[in-house]
């Protein structure tokens, strides 16, 4: 059962979206400030409802990939990190009238550069926390041209070597839209 007549999603349903940004500042330790034009897609799957006040539901990001061309870095993919600690993304109900939501998704990211600083192959970076980004003012959803906010910087660092952190990544809108 859908509660608030339809504005939550019911356990159970995948919604797939597309998303992009523009000018995403990328801080590389040797090269400086870069920024990337990113595109493509999240998907969700609803995992079990938020009981209390207004309610809401848990979710799992079952796929996520975006992507990027750089002149300096070649192809730069962020991808979903098959990681079982990443923590279910929230959908809450903030108002009741009119409806208001509150979308939190934590990330888990692999960072692929094709051509990094110094030559070499592509380098493989990962996140070292979760990465939060966040819509808190959702009138509907699947969420249509709403803009996402990641929350604080993101560093990154080699695969297996978590206090090595070689890039960052800098607080930045995404516009993401529900791609039925």
């Amino acid at each position: 059962m859908t509660i608030l007549g339809g504005v939550l999603p019911q356990v159970g349903q995948e919604i797939p979206c597309s998303s992009y940004a523009v000018n995403v500042p990328l801080q590389i330790n040797v090269l400086g400030l870069v920024t990337l034009d990113i595109k493509g897609g999240i998907r969700f799957r609803v995992e079990e409802s938020i009981p209390g006040d207004l309610g809401g539901v848990k979710m799992r990001i079952i796929g996520e990939e975006y992507s990027a061309d750089s002149p300096i870095l070649g192809r730069v993919v962020l991808s979903r990190a098959d990681v079982d600690t990443t923590p279910l993304s929230l959908l809450e109900v903030t108002s009741a009238m009119p409806p208001v939501l509150r979308h939190t998704l934590f990330h888990d990211f692999t960072l692929t550069i094709e051509k990094p600083p110094g030559g070499g192959g592509p380098a493989v970076l990962s996140n070292s926390r979760p990465m939060t980004t966040q819509c808190d003012r959702l009138t509907v959803f699947p969420p249509q041209g709403s803009v996402y906010q990641l929350q604080q910087a993101v560093d990154f660092a080699p695969v297996g070597a978590p206090g090595q952190v070689v890039a960052q990544l800098l607080p930045f809108p995404m516009i993401r839209s529900h791609n039925p």
